[in-house]
């Protein structure tokens, strides 16, 4: 009798693991889910974030670009490379603008049409 009752009793413990073993394997079943849903979301969100960069980025290049313009036109010529810079620092140009022209060959330009080249090249 003490037999049947351990058989028994040992019989339920299986029975207990073999549903906590199915518990946590749907456990894992949801938790798998739900990694594949947060990295999609997540893919979502990089690929977003990519986007808005390359918008900030084209935006900010326009900015500067139109900055340039506008600060070529206006120098006096010939000028050479330390002028043209000492002259956007003096403007109050952004910092942007000046690293382009910390850029641009060590010369004299003759011209606004031969500076705009350089600093295309440049830029």
């Amino acid at each position: 009798m003490e037999s049947r009752n351990k058989r028994t009793e040992t019989s339920h413990v299986e029975k207990d693991m073999r549903i906590d073993i199915d518990k946590a394997i749907e456990a894992k079943k949801d938790v798998n889910e739900n990694v594949k849903h947060v990295e999609k979301d997540m893919k979502i969100e990089i690929d977003r974030s990519i986007e808005t960069k390359k918008d900030v980025t084209g935006d900010i290049k326009n900015m500067n670009s139109l900055e340039l313009d506008s600060f070529v036109k206006k120098l006096h010529y010939p000028a050479k490379k330390q002028e043209i810079i000492d002259t956007a620092n003096k403007d109050g140009s952004s910092d942007n603008v000046t690293s382009v022209l910390r850029m641009i060959a060590e010369k004299y330009y003759s011209s606004a049409d031969e500076l705009a080249r350089e600093i295309e090249i440049v830029s």
